[in-house]
C-alpha cells in the first residue's frame, strides 16, 4: 500500500520523531535511520534514532552517527518511524514495548514478509529501506547533502550486496546517480565496507569454514558459530554479517545459512538463496522473514538441536 504522501503529510506536521531499525543492524538499517534523522533535524523536528545493539565497528563513521541513542525517550509525545522491519519484536524487548504504547507508529519496510505492526504501513518489494526513504524525502522536497546522501548510499550498497544481488535494477543507479551528484564517493565507500573487517572476522570465519556442510547434493551449505566462538575470537555480533552470502557462491548452492549462537541458548539463523527456494517462506515457518534471496529468524534453545533440525528441513526442501 502507498502512503507515502501520508506519511510525508506527518513528516511535516509533526514535531517529535523516534526512530528505529531492527536488532543486529545492518547498513540499510542504519543508513536510513541516519539519513532521515539528519533530515528531519535539519527541518527543526525533535529526533530520537534508537539502537538496540551496538552499531556496528565498521560503520561508526557514518554522518549523524552521533545522534544514536541506546536508551528510550521519556514520554509518549512521540511519532514513531520503524524502517527495515514490520515487527515489534524485532525492535527488542524494550523499544518493541515503547513503540507499541504509542498511538501513531509509522513503518517504512521493503522485506516480503514484514509483519503488521503500524498505523500506517509503507511496505514496498524494492532493493532496499534506503530507496523507500531517498523518494519520502523527494516528497518532502528535501534537498540531498553529503551526509543524507552518504547514509543511503552505504544502505544502497548494502543491501544490494554492492548492486550484485536480484533486486538490482536500473531504479537502482538513477539514485545512485543522484547521490553520487550530492557529493558521495563510491570508492571511499566501497573501501570502507568491504576493506575494513577487524581480526576476529577472519578468527569466525576460519571456524565456520571448518564446520561447512555441503548437502543435498551440492545444493545446500551450513555451518555455524558457538557462543564459545564468539568468546575465544573476541568477535562481536557483526563480526560474523555475510558469512551466509559468502557460502551461497559455492557453485551449485542453491540455499545457505550460518547458525550463530552469541549468547548461549540465543541462537540466530541467516538464509540465503539464489531464489529457487524463497527463503523468507522457509524462515516464516520458524517465526522469522525477510526477502526471497535473504531472510533469517530466531529461536531459543540448544545449539545442536536445532542444528540438527534446520539441516534435515533444508536438504527436505530439495528431496
Amino acid at each position: 500500500m502507498n502512503n507515502l504522501a501520508e506519511i510525508a503529510r506527518i513528516l511535516s506536521n509533526k514535531d517529535n520523531f523516534f526512530l528505529a531499525t531492527h536488532v543486529n543492524p545492518d547498513g540499510d538499517g542504519i543508513g536510513s535511520l541516519l539519513a532521515l534523522a539528519l533530515a528531519l533535524k535539519e527541518r527543526g523536528k525533535t529526533v530520537w534514532p534508537y539502537l538496540a545493539d551496538e552499531i556496528p565497528d565498521f560503520l561508526t563513521w557514518l554522518p549523524g552517527r552521533e545522534l544514536i541513542r541506546y536508551e528510550l525517550p521519556q514520554g509518549r509525545d512521540w511519532v514513531a518511524i520503524v524502517l527495515d522491519c514490520g515487527e515489534a519484536s524485532r525492535l527488542g524487548k524494550e523499544a518493541g514495548a515503547f513503540v507499541r504504547g504509542l498511538s501513531n507508529v509509522i513503518v517504512c519496510d521493503h522485506h516480503e514478509i514484514s509483519g503488521t505492526l503500524g498505523s500506517i504501513r509503507h511496505v514496498e518489494i524494492t532493493f532496499a529501506t534506503a530507496a523507500i526513504i531517498f523518494k519520502l524525502l523527494e516528497l518532502l522536497k528535501h534537498p540531498l547533502d553529503p551526509n543524507i546522501a552518504t547514509n543511503l548510499y552505504v544502505a544502497i550498497f548494502s543491501d544490494t550486496g554492492g548492486f550484485r544481488y536480484q533486486q538490482t535494477n536500473a531504479e537502482t543507479f538513477f539514485m545512485v546517480q543522484k547521490l553520487i551528484e550530492a557529493g558521495v564517493s563510491p570508492s571511499d565507500i566501497a573501501a570502507r565496507l568491504t576493506e575494513n573487517f577487524s581480526l576476529a572476522r577472519f578468527c569466525l570465519l576460519k571456524i565456520a569454514l571448518a564446520r561447512l556442510k555441503i548437502l543435498a547434493e551440492g545444493k545446500v551449505a551450513v555451518s555455524y558459530l558457538s557462543a564459545k566462538d564468539y568468546e575465544n575470537c573476541k568477535a562481536k555480533k557483526a563480526d560474523s554479517d555475510d558469512f551466509a552470502t559468502m557460502f551461497r557462491t559455492i557453485r551449485g548452492v542453491e540455499v545457505s545459512a550460518l547458525v550463530k549462537e552469541y549468547h548461549p541458548g540465543e541462537i540466530t539463523v541467516s538464509l540465503r538463496s539464489r531464489g529457487r527456494v524463497n527463503v523468507a517462506t522457509f524462515a516464516a515457518q520458524f517465526g522469522g522473514g525477510g526477502h526471497r534471496f535473504a531472510a533469517g529468524f530466531k529461536q531459543k534453545g540448544l545449539l545442536a538441536e536445532l542444528l540438527s533440525l534446520l539441516t534435515k528441513e533444508l536438504e527436505a526442501l530439495f528431496s
